[in-house]
């Protein structure tokens, strides 16, 4: 039985995180602007609350799915991790892979962010850190947006 409400979830979702990345990538594009006037460092930290929120946003997906299809979702202390990991793989009998391997790779980089950003003070991100992730971001926000539009089809597909 195909949970109801997940196809709309992800298509919410979705919607965000587009609106969210272009924030992001608007941001971003102000670049050498900050840089001219000595504050990468203020863009930095803006950008970081951004890729967090990114990853967030796609956490609230990976939890929907755990929780409604797999019937699963434990709180360990490794439960971001172990969440992501079991999103990209295939529950025979029950989904496919919410991601790719390669997806799940790249977001590997964002989940370990994540996890830095929320246990750091501010003034010991490392601004390159975050350039090295926006660079990416379009590319990897492209490839998981249409692994979750895929997994949509495939739930709206089921009987």
């Amino acid at each position: 039985m195909m949970p109801t409400l997940l196809p709309a979830l992800i298509q919410r979702e979705c919607m965000e995180l587009d609106r969210l990345v272009a924030t992001c990538l608007d941001r971003y594009a102000r670049k050498a602007e900050f840089a001219k006037s000595g504050s990468e460092d203020i863009l930095a930290d803006s950008l970081a609350a951004c890729l967090h929120s990114f990853y967030s946003g796609l956490e609230r997906i990976f939890e929907a799915v755990a929780r409604e299809i797999d019937g699963t979702f434990g709180r360990s202390p490794e439960w971001h991790r172990e969440l992501l990991q079991a999103v990209s793989v295939e529950r025979p009998g029950k989904r496919p892979a919410l991601i790719s391997e390669k997806s799940y790779r790249r977001l590997e980089e964002y989940r370990a962010f994540r996890h830095l950003f929320r246990h750091l003070y501010t003034h010991h991100i490392d601004p390159a850190r975050i350039f090295k992730l926006m660079d990416g971001l379009e590319t990897d926000w492209k490839r998981v947006r249409e692994d979750f539009l895929q997994f949509k089809a495939f739930l709206e597909s089921a009987p």
